[in-house]
């Protein structure tokens, strides 16, 4: 560990948190160590502004709050693939490191908890749909009220969903085999053409992060917006259709349709998000982000899908 630099410690190593390492580690003033449960996987990743490090947020939190108490700054990217109440579990973690630091006559910790998603201050946990969206809402709850005694402050990214998963084919809004010249394309909308969605490609929500890092935006105890693109459904059929040189199939997923789908099968996952998407919290106004505001360009729906669509001809 570098003690002239900024301490980062990035939790997780999935598709966000990889995506981060190009941007975070190449801040000056700044150090990143990886915490994951098996280093030995990743030391092709390993290099003068990167450590790794072997840790499980599973563990104990009498042995994670000394480590923890050692970073200035935490970025939690361990994503949605945990138990219910392990995303609190991490939080109260930071906060009893941030009180170790400040009897340490520390700087205060720094915490980005996973929230690289939606708006859940305002879907919350979907009419008690979604226990985990409804924990996400607790969670800025406990920021908002007990994260100064702590020490710690917080920033909270809003992202809406990763650009790569709007395409993916298990979720069903662009639905193709794969995007060859013979493949017939069909677009879904989620409660119709109008409603709307956020997306942003993972690679960028990790250069907004370094922005933010570096202090080029107020970020101190804020809810930050980030999109690569926000379109409605019908907006991304007709993105699609263009991008593809193709006529494409329309159908609309309404409220009541994916209700009924749900009501047949209740404990499937992903007709839970389907009904959560179709509602409110999902989308904002590109001209209101971070990224905006920092007048940096991102990857939207029609460069994403043109390089989709290229790369398969």
């Amino acid at each position: 560990m570098t003690s002239s630099n900024r301490q980062i410690l990035l939790l997780g190593a999935g598709e966000l948190g990889r995506s981060f390492l190009p941007s975070i580690t190449t801040l000056p003033a700044f150090h990143t160590t990886l915490a994951v449960r098996s280093p030995h996987n990743y030391t092709a990743l390993q290099s003068p502004p990167l450590t790794l490090l072997q840790l499980d947020t599973s563990s104990p939190s009498s042995s994670l709050i000394p480590i923890f108490a050692q970073y200035d700054i935490i970025i939690s990217c361990t994503g949605f693939g945990q138990a219910l109440g392990s995303l609190t579990k991490t939080t109260r973690e930071v906060f009893e490191a941030g009180k170790v630091r400040r009897a340490e006559g520390k700087e205060r910790l720094w915490f980005f908890p996973w929230q690289w998603g939606v708006d859940y201050d305002v879907t919350r946990d979907v009419g008690g749909l979604m226990p985990l969206f409804g924990e996400q809402y607790s969670i800025r709850q406990l920021l908002r009220s007990e994260a100064e005694d702590a020490g710690v402050k917080w920033t909270i990214v809003s992202t809406g969903i990763f650009m790569s998963f709007l395409f993916e084919p298990f979720w069903g809004i662009v639905g193709f085999e794969k995007p060859d010249a013979n493949a017939e394309i069909t677009v879904r909308a989620l409660r119709d053409w109008d409603h709307k969605i956020t997306v942003t490609a993972v690679e960028d929500i990790g250069r907004v992060v370094a922005r933010i890092l570096a202090g080029d935006v107020d970020a101190e105890n804020l809810v930050l917006y980030v999109a690569g693109d926000t379109v409605s459904y019908g907006e991304l059929a007709n993105v699609i259709e263009k991008q593809s040189g193709k006529k494409v199939k329309r159908e609309a997923w309404t409220a009541e349709h994916l209700r009924s789908e749900l009501d047949s099968d209740p404990g499937d996952g992903l007709k839970k998000y389907r009904v959560a998407f179709a509602g409110d919290g999902v989308w904002w106004d590109t001209k209101t982000t971070v990224n905006a505001k920092l007048g940096m360009e991102m990857v939207d729906v029609r460069a994403h899908s043109k390089d989709m669509f290229t790369e398969a001809k």
